[in-house]
């Protein structure tokens, strides 16, 4: 009688064994994981930036009224860097920073990003006029938090009004379209 007839389960060298390949396979795979979804996060909260880009500009277009599109810090002042939220709003004072008077079309949380708007003039807004065009050009830059992540993608307003995202095909930190590198700031 063959005497593995009565075998009924694994050896424990066959479990160690299957159990050392899953631990290698898992180590290898977790970092790039990780980095896909840090990566995704970005591109994710990119499309965000440029959707309320363009319901502002639609909306200044619509109501035949300028819009305003800033990152804001906790007291409402617009600011370039370190803001916590994306705001568009009609800014009824004209003071460039968001009041308790304005009228608040979308607010965007950015805490798990960083957002640089870089507009004409240096400016840490960015305003749509009646007609569509953009009152200052520029961009806005979308990285992770982590320094480790070496990735960033801009959301880039023309003086026409229009708005269109960066594109990097290839990986290598560059702007497929504009040939320029986008360097995400260190914090």
């Amino acid at each position: 009688m063959n005497r593995f007839a009565f075998s009924r389960g694994f050896t424990i060298i066959e479990l160690m064994v299957t159990v050392a390949i899953a631990a290698i396979l898992l180590a290898v795979a977790v970092p790039s994981f990780t980095l896909f979804a840090q990566k995704r996060a970005i591109s994710q909260k990119t499309v965000q930036v440029r959707n309320a880009l363009e319901l502002a500009r639609g909306l200044a277009l619509s109501q035949r009224q300028n819009l305003t599109v800033c990152t804001v810090n906790a007291s409402g002042n617009c600011v370039s860097t370190g803001g916590l939220r994306l705001l568009v709003f009609f800014d009824l004072d004209l003071s460039n920073s968001f009041n308790a008077g304005d009228n608040l079309h979308q607010d965007i949380d950015i805490n798990s990003i960083a957002l640089q708007m870089s507009a004409s003039f240096s400016l840490p807004y960015m305003r749509f006029a009646r007609n569509g065009e953009a009152l200052e050009s520029g961009n806005l830059e979308v990285c992770s938090t982590n320094q480790t992540v070496d990735y960033g993608r801009q959301v880039i307003v023309f003086r026409s009004g229009r708005i269109r995202l960066s594109s990097d095909s290839d990986s290598d930190g560059y702007d497929d379209t504009g040939g320029t590198k986008i360097d995400c700031p260190s914090s």
